[in-house]
């Protein structure tokens, strides 16, 4: 059984496909004005009109290399003044107060409707907690562009299917608790997919995952290439949305709120926080099964460093998941990388 929910929340990056790197274009935007100009003889009455169409090309959406917003936020010192930390540390995606995000013993996956629910662009993001960090940048994006966006995510659960433990940690015994419900969805997740017959499936990517059979890097892509091969076809489009960037470890709310003269101690090192071999390993499989990978840290870090703060927003809510306010900050970037995707990122 599934369930279908239909709610409206009011409220830099390296693209790889089969086609290669895509880049954004500058867009335009017409306007047309209509001028109606009255002469009156004293016989006669004559109405002219004439249209004038105006074509404004406006700034590409950055989409790679360094950001200015980041750029500044690595040179500061002391944290903001009204930053409210509490309030950034329960800043989760909306999803989980919707209902709309399954728990670790559901086996069925919770449809929810968001955006343009009459679009016939259809949109779905399915997978874990860090597929459901992005809803606020997928929401509004969905809104802006008059998608209809389509959740389906689940606790712990990877978009890759592959075999998992419930949670890296170890029971008591020593044994680890194998995670038969993750497959489970896996398998009716992916079916209500192909029954929505969606424009693209939007794969948001963790990989650090304790597989079963200390499964690495390699298993997870193979069973990424699954998921993949699993929903694709009869027109859908699939966009794997790489990891975010790792943080130092500490909650960073927490760690902010302890450091506010010298935020710079609650960063990570772009090193210690990006994984070139899993981006590799994600970004090759996605190639081979013609998706578009696009990879985020960008948006995070400069070549040194990834702060804690960007833009005037918290970055991350906890130690781990990007806090709500900052993934509607990165709205713009992911609704280029929607466009891509949905374009088949063959643009040059």
């Amino acid at each position: 059984m599934q369930v279908t929910k239909r709610l409206i929340v009011l409220a830099g990056f390296l693209v790889v496909s089969a086609c290669g790197t895509a880049s954004s274009a500058p867009q335009e935007t017409t306007t047309t004005s209509v001028v109606s100009t009255t002469t009156t003889t004293s016989t006669t009455t004559t109405t002219t009109s004439t249209s004038t169409t105006t074509t404004t090309t406006l700034a590409p959406i950055q989409i790679s290399g360094e950001f200015d917003d980041v750029a500044e936020a690595a040179a500061l010192g002391p944290l903001p003044e009204n930053f409210a930390l509490g309030a950034v540390a329960a800043s989760k995606s909306p999803l989980y107060d919707n209902d709309c995000h399954a728990s670790t013993a559901a086996i069925d996956p919770v449809i929810c409707e968001f955006g343009d629910l009459q679009s016939d662009i259809v949109i779905v993001f399915t997978g874990d907690s860090h597929a459901a960090q992005w809803f606020g940048a997928l929401e509004v994006a969905a809104r802006t562009n008059h998608w209809k966006l389509v959740s389906m995510t689940k606790s712990s659960c990877p978009v890759a299917d592959v075999p998992t433990y419930r949670r890296r940690d170890a029971l008591p015994d020593g044994e680890e608790l194998l995670y038969p419900e993750c497959d489970a969805f896996h398998t009716r997740a992916h079916a209500a997919i192909r029954d929505l017959r969606p424009d693209l499936v939007i794969f948001p990517v963790l990989s650090r995952f304790h597989l079963v059979n200390n499964g690495g890097i390699a298993a997870f892509s193979a069973g990424l290439g699954k998921s993949i091969s699993s929903v694709s076809g009869n027109g859908t489009k699939v966009l794997v949305l790489g990891e975010t960037p790792k943080t130092n470890g500490e909650d960073i709310p927490s760690c902010l709120a302890r450091h506010k003269n010298d935020i710079s101690k609650c960063a990570n090192q772009r090193s210690k926080a990006e994984f070139p071999e899993r981006i590799k390993y994600i970004s090759d499989v996605a190639s081979q099964h013609s998706a578009t990978y696009v990879n985020p840290v960008d948006w995070f870090c400069t070549a040194e460093v990834c702060p804690g703060e960007i833009g005037g927003r918290i970055v991350y809510r906890d130690y781990n998941h990007i806090s709500d306010q900052f993934s509607r900050y990165r709205a713009p970037q992911v609704s280029e990388a929607i466009k891509l995707a949905l374009a088949g990122s063959d643009a040059t």
